[in-house]
């Protein structure tokens, strides 16, 4: 009977050993998935608009854009939420104020160059 109570005893934990173990598996597959995006410069970014790489995501190209630029039509969390809907940015980078400030003062000297 002892020997049967520490088998169970026996199996019991290395299941729950065995199910951590998938469990933190499963945190550093999707960990990894997030970081397969390939994230892009605010410098491409601005460019990158700017030669019409966004323009089926509605951002215009070369001086139309320029134009929307200056007449506050385009906004830099614009750029960065069509560069997330893109797969080239992560939604994290929505709050990053640094980022945005970046991708913002390219934005104003665009035209300037």
């Amino acid at each position: 009977m002892k020997r049967f109570l520490v088998i169970a005893i026996s199996m019991i934990a290395g299941l729950g050993f065995s199910s951590s173990l998938l469990a933190q598996e499963n945190v550093t597959i999707n960990s990894q998935e997030a970081s397969n995006i390939i994230e892009i410069s605010p410098y491409d970014l601005v460019t990158a608009s700017y030669q019409g790489r966004f323009i089926d995501q509605g951002i215009p190209s070369s001086g139309r854009f320029i134009s929307a630029v200056r007449s506050k039509k385009i906004h830099a969390k614009d750029l960065v939420q069509t560069a997330i809907s893109a797969g080239r940015l992560s939604e994290a980078t929505l709050n990053d104020k640094t980022y945005l400030h970046h991708v913002k003062s390219i934005m104003n000297n665009l035209d300037k160059n």
